[in-house]
């Protein structure tokens, strides 16, 4: 015969899943990140490996913004995200509460996603400022180059040289918030009792 539980014991099997989930896929966000960083960040490579590294870029930015979505959402619901109300903090309740660190691992993801569609964004704009770039270049070379084509044409070409160091940049600006964001996970694993 099947026992009912109590409704507590339904929030802790619930809240002790999304935990679960929440550490399997934050370890996947981390291992998805370091595929998007440059196989080799430190040395100077040719134009050829950076244009390759950025169309690998726009490939895998999708899925990792899948992967962090996914790992926000049970972040959210492991600490009953916009039912602050209801919750305690841990340091009020032991059994019950939410640590403080699992609701600042909850904005972390919120920052990394926010940053990842900006990528995603700017990525689109690119594409959108290349096929322009390829639509005005067909311009430069009809025979009249009067007007404003050629000048143009140099900013576009500029803009798109510094792309890759902006994503590289922006690549290694999160590279640092994840040593902090790996610490605070640590942190939260350590101090979960739902294993």
């Amino acid at each position: 015969m099947i026992t009912p539980l109590h409704h507590s014991d339904y929030t802790l099997k619930n809240r002790a899943f999304n935990c679960r989930m929440r550490n399997r896929y934050y370890e996947e966000v981390y291992y998805a990140f370091r595929a998007l960083l440059p196989a080799d960040s430190t040395a100077e490579s040719t134009g050829e490996i950076d244009q390759a590294w950025l169309q690998n870029l726009a490939k895998e930015v999708r899925r990792y913004e899948r992967l962090i979505t996914t790992c926000l959402e049970y972040a959210q619901a492991a600490i009953f995200y916009g039912k602050a109300d209801y919750a305690t903090l841990y340091s009020k309740d032991k059994r019950w509460g939410i640590l403080q660190e699992e609701i600042f691992l909850v904005h972390f993801l919120q920052e990394l996603l926010s940053t990842i569609r900006y990528i995603i964004a700017r990525l689109d704009t690119d594409k959108m400022v290349h096929d322009w770039g390829t639509s005005m270049q067909d311009m430069k070379s009809k025979p009249v180059r009067t007007g404003f084509v050629n000048s143009i044409q140099e900013k576009l070409t500029a803009m798109s040289a510094a792309t890759i160091d902006e994503f590289r940049d922006l690549l290694k600006h999160l590279l640092d918030r994840f040593q902090i964001g790996n610490t605070l996970f640590g942190t939260v694993q350590d101090l979960q009792n739902f294993y």
